[in-house]
């Protein structure tokens, strides 16, 4: 296995996703030393250089590094992409192919662009995860959410359909902190995204709002359609137990606001009308 599946805190997360970034630079740079020497071999009419001295993911990375399932998942689909095109680049033709020396270097170079272009791809792929999703969830991170909620204010206007949003908090989430420690709460957090994320629709979008605080974008959607989901997502949630140190003891329920896109012209107050639908019941049970 790559990468051990352990539990860390989200700060150990962090830290591990970028020993990974730089593991696969490594790997990339390797393998760009290797492209130079086998151009040059071309030229000279010599063997290709030795493939067997190259760095591989698994001598980069350390046994201790761990990281979320969804990152993990990620990571694995992109990186057997570019394994496969590095494979078909080490069959690029060599000095005793038989071929002319154009013909050589054409193949050579059209082989060896085509992997440099998925190389930069796998990258920027790498650190888009990194930046634009919250890494111990990966739902997407404040950093996407007001853009993703202009973007889809502009297009409910333009289209005249219902757009709306869902803020969720967890109910006494100190608690869990307090009682359990912070790795426990960071567990919770990670399983109730997973939930989340696996009862909503295609279109929807889940961010990481707060530290305990969830946002969800349902585009096409009105007040009435998107109560009911959130509600179905809320009873899951009060029936599920989450593990804590083995004991699966812990109840994580949340409450939540939800304001339809209707006449706001900005997302600041369209925001704070999912907040003002999520503070009211609380208010009106303490009264």
């Amino acid at each position: 296995m790559l990468v051990k599946q352990l539990k860390y805190a989200e700060d150990d997360v962090a830290s591990n996703v970028m020993d990974l970034l730089s593991a696969t630079s490594l790997w990339i740079m390797a393998r760009h030393q290797w492209l130079i020497g086998n151009m040059r071999s071309i030229l000279t009419c010599e063997h290709a250089p030795a493939l067997d001295g190259l760095y591989q993911f698994d001598e980069n990375l350390l046994d201790s590094i761990a990281l979320p399932d969804h990152m993990m998942a990620d990571f694995t689909s992109a990186k057997n992409v570019l394994e496969t095109v590095w494979i078909e680049t080490t069959k690029i033709s060599h000095p005793l192919s038989g071929l002319s020396l154009f013909q050589q270097l054409n193949d050579y170079q059209q082989q060896a662009h085509h992997f440099l272009e998925v190389a930069k791809e796998f990258n920027q792929h790498l650190w888009h995860e990194v930046t634009m999703r919250d890494a111990l969830t990966g739902a997407w991170s404040r950093l996407t959410l007001k853009a993703s909620l202009t973007q889809a204010l502009h297009r409910a206007k333009r289209e005249f359909h219902p757009c709306a949003i869902a803020l969720l908090d967890h109910d006494k989430f100190k608690q869990i902190n307090d009682r359990w420690g912070h790795n426990a709460g960071d567990d919770v957090l990670a399983e109730t995204a997973k939930i989340i994320q696996n009862n909503l629709r295609p279109s929807d979008k889940l961010f990481r709002y707060g530290g305990d605080e969830w946002l969800i974008l349902m585009p096409n959607t009105h007040f009435n359609l998107a109560q009911a989901i959130i509600t179905r997502i809320q009873t899951i949630m009060n029936n599920h137990r989450f593990n804590a140190g083995g004991e699966p003891t812990i109840y994580a329920s949340f409450s939540f606001g939800i304001a339809e896109s209707g006449h706001f012209t900005n997302t600041q107050d369209w925001i704070a009308a999912a907040d003002k639908d999520l503070f009211t019941p609380k208010t009106a049970s303490v009264n």
